[in-house]
């Protein structure tokens, strides 16, 4: 009877966890891009490691066309938790943001909390937002 009693208990208890965990929505509304042309890149990263330069160590990427000089897109089924966002608008559809000589970009880019970096991007830490339900964050991309 113990070991019936104490399955039960545990697989009400992971039970409670599973429903008591939230699952979140990140909107990503993004605006100043200064044309139609082109796609905009987004990358959702849930740790400092590659924020903001490596996509492929990002949690959730996206990528959006631009219409009305904006775009929007949707991270669904997130768990809980801190998170940053980064993006660039790619305007030549070339697959990568462009920069001159001095490695700045010539192309638009952009960060969540609107971050800003000083002589190159923005941190995790200045960027981070915290995620506890569904949430929007609004991107001033900058040229």
């Amino acid at each position: 009877m113990k070991p019936l009693r104490l399955l039960l208990v545990s697989l009400a208890s992971l039970f409670c966890n599973v429903v008591l965990s939230q699952v979140c929505t990140v909107t990503v509304n993004i605006t100043g891009l200064r044309t139609n042309k082109g796609t905009v890149y987004i990358s959702l990263y849930n740790q400092s490691d590659g924020y903001p330069k490596e996509h492929a160590k990002a949690f959730k990427v996206a990528h959006s066309v631009v219409f009305g000089n904006k775009c929007r897109v949707m991270f669904e089924g997130l768990p809980e938790g801190v998170y940053a966002v980064a993006c660039y608008h790619d305007e030549n559809d070339n697959g990568k943001i462009d920069t001159n000589f001095l490695g700045i970009p010539k192309e638009g880019t952009g960060a969540s909390n609107n971050a800003k970096g000083f002589m190159g991007p923005p941190s995790f830490n200045n960027a981070q937002f915290k995620v506890a339900a569904n949430i929007t964050e609004e991107i001033k991309v900058c040229y």
